[in-house]
């Protein structure tokens, strides 16, 4: 069926176009992939065929049962970014959150560093976890309430399914991976806690060292100092606000400081 569509693909392309069409099945796992495709066709007045979309699904198919087959050793990067309105687990005040990362065995647990009073914490920290797939288990975030009297009380948690996206291809076509602002949700409540804001990468352990994904710096840049100059040259049709006539004119500039 391709090496039959290929031909006649070849063939309209060569009557309409004069050169033929470059058809790569591998490529349309990929965003830019299909894209290019896309476009290649789009002379052919063949859009309403949607063939790069039946073509992007054989090959997703393809792609998912070589996935299945295969044990793949991959590094989880997780980005937290923030969170913000946390719900509160102390008695008249705002939660002391900090953050505890799991994903099978291996647990990252920030309580040395709470952020006292704080119901919109920031980290710009990243954790790699170690995982193969098919056989992952989820990726779990939770923010805890430090309490150093009473004991420790979860604000709540969200759970990042990983195979589901390793699995697809639409997902693992997506080169900047979109950050993600995730509900927490505690048992008690079917409301939720509050929200995360974070993203998570995939990569293979064995790609060669040209393709190494970058390690993206995520802290905020520090303050620096700057002068603000205004300058005023002149101005015009200003109200008359005396009885005489005219107006005694001075201005005013000022941050506005919310």
């Amino acid at each position: 069926m391709i090496h039959d569509l290929k031909v006649r693909l070849n063939g309209l392309s060569l009557k309409k176009t004069g050169k033929p069409i470059e058809l790569n099945l591998e490529k349309m796992d990929t965003m830019e992939g299909r894209q290019k495709f896309e476009l290649s066709v789009e002379p052919l007045g063949i859009s309403h065929l949607q063939i790069t979309k039946h073509l992007a699904n054989l090959e997703s198919d393809e792609t998912l049962r070589r996935l299945l087959l295969a044990q793949t050793k991959c590094i989880v990067r997780l980005y937290m970014i923030s969170a913000y309105d946390l719900a509160s687990r102390d008695n008249g005040g705002f939660s002391d959150p900090y953050l505890k990362i799991t994903l099978g065995n291996k647990v990252y647990n920030t309580r040395d560093t709470y952020q006292l009073d704080e119901p919109n914490p920031e980290w710009h920290e990243y954790y790699d976890f170690e995982a193969t797939f098919p056989g992952c288990p989820p990726l779990v975030i939770e923010v805890v309430d430090y309490d150093d009297l009473f004991g420790d009380d979860s604000i709540g948690v969200t759970s990042v399914d990983l195979e589901d996206r390793f699995f697809s291809p639409e997902w693992q076509s997506i080169k900047n991976k979109p950050i993600e602002y995730r509900q927490l949700y505690h048992p008690s409540s079917s409301i939720s806690q509050g929200v995360v804001k974070c993203w998570v990468e995939i990569h293979p352990t064995n790609l060669p060292d040209d393709q190494q994904p970058t390690i993206y710096e995520i802290k905020p840049k520090p303050p620096e100092e700057f002068e603000v100059r205004l300058v005023i040259f002149d101005t015009l049709d200003i109200k008359a606000m005396d009885s005489e006539g005219t107006s005694d004119v001075y201005g005013r500039a000022f941050f506005d400081s919310r």
